[in-house]
């Protein structure tokens, strides 16, 4: 049914390969965790809300519900509401510092960056020898990339709690956002130190030694993923490791761990088709995976387009003619599908 190229053609077109198609893979890959979860946390709001509707009925009279549905409204931008269950918390005990530290958060969510530092500030004068404090004031001057006032905070914090492993975490932040990446993995190991169920601290561990191309990477994502095994992010880094290393295999078998998480994962199922591409040139299996990126995402161009590049490369020519005038509905002048359409109307 297809013409396959002739070796030397398949051989200029496998470096061709190397430097035009696109992999959405990223080692910093929390946007696409977040892309990839939106339906998932659409779905389970309603879900979320009544648990904590039902703690508050439960204990109407104490503080905690109230402060835990406040920070699950301002996450889900409901602020006012959110303010509401503060208020009402504050007509119980207006002197629990913990009321302040959600007030803090509610500010935060919002973008008050000002108000929310006031409200963390009045939980410290509230309970000043509790360094928890100090480190959520020390996450809030991170937020807005004042790294001497985070290292203040995060200082006095451990003079209070040498223990607390946050703030040794957030130090590593501070650190890698700096440029400091040694400082970085040494602050995350400690916190790791402090408490092995860090996930956070693993995750980042696990991203920058994947970045260094050491090994270790898998311990530590691995680790994460046991710790949220409802998650794909740090599996996702995991076989982004595999694939930039050298073991496909082992990225394909990861990538199936995703899935079986997540079946519409889009990324997973479009760098599925990037190894059976790029690294297997098993074109066939590099269209189905292509194919159930674009079954998810319609627009989804890099799919489209790579899924002409395999069927260029199966000698398919009317097929991925159909893909590359796909990607130009889409992307209109884009380079790379012009310069595919003049190699299929060369040959």
């Amino acid at each position: 049914m297809y013409s396959p190229y002739k070796k030397n053609f398949v051989s200029i077109f496998i470096l061709f390969i190397l430097t035009a198609v696109i992999s959405s893979s990223c080692l910093r890959q929390e946007q696409q965790g977040a892309d990839q979860s939106e339906n998932v946390v659409a779905d389970s709001i309603p879900d979320e809300l009544e648990v904590f509707n039902t703690r508050v009925a439960q204990a109407p009279g104490t503080v905690a519900p109230y402060l835990e549905r406040a920070v699950y409204f301002a996450r889900n931008n409901m602020h006012n509401e959110a303010l509401k269950d503060i208020n009402f918390a504050l007509g119980l005990n207006e002197n629990d510092p913990e009321i302040y530290a959600a007030l803090s958060d509610v500010y935060m969510y919002d973008g008050k960056m000002q108000r929310s530092l006031d409200a963390i500030k009045k939980a410290k004068d509230l309970s000043p020898d509790n360094g928890v404090y100090d480190v959520k004031m020390a996450r809030l001057y991170l937020t807005m990339s004042d790294y001497k006032q985070t290292f203040n905070a995060l200082r006095e914090g451990l003079r209070k709690d040498p223990e607390n492993a946050e703030a040794f975490f957030l130090s590593g932040l501070a650190n890698e956002e700096m440029g400091d990446t040694l400082k970085a993995i040494d602050n995350y190991q400690m916190a790791v130190a402090k408490n092995q169920d860090h996930y956070e601290a693993l995750k980042q561990l696990g991203i920058l030694f994947s970045m260094q191309k050491n090994r270790l990477a898998i311990d530590y994502l691995r680790n994460a993923a046991s710790l949220r095994p409802d998650s794909p992010d740090p599996l996702y880094i995991l076989a982004m490791h595999y694939q930039e290393n050298g073991d496909p295999d082992k990225a394909l078998g990861t990538y199936g761990e995703i899935l079986l998480i997540d079946p519409a994962f889009k990324l997973a199922h479009y760098n599925k088709g990037y190894v059976f591409l790029v690294y297997k040139s098993d074109y066939l299996q590099a269209i189905e995976s292509f194919t159930k990126a674009i079954e998810l995402d319609a627009d989804y161009a890099d799919a489209i387009y790579n899924r002409g590049l395999a069927y260029e490369l199966l000698g398919d020519k009317k097929a991925a003619r159909t893909e590359y005038e796909k990607v130009l509905r889409l992307k209109v002048n884009d380079e790379k599908t012009i310069e595919g359409l003049n190699r299929l109307d060369a040959s």
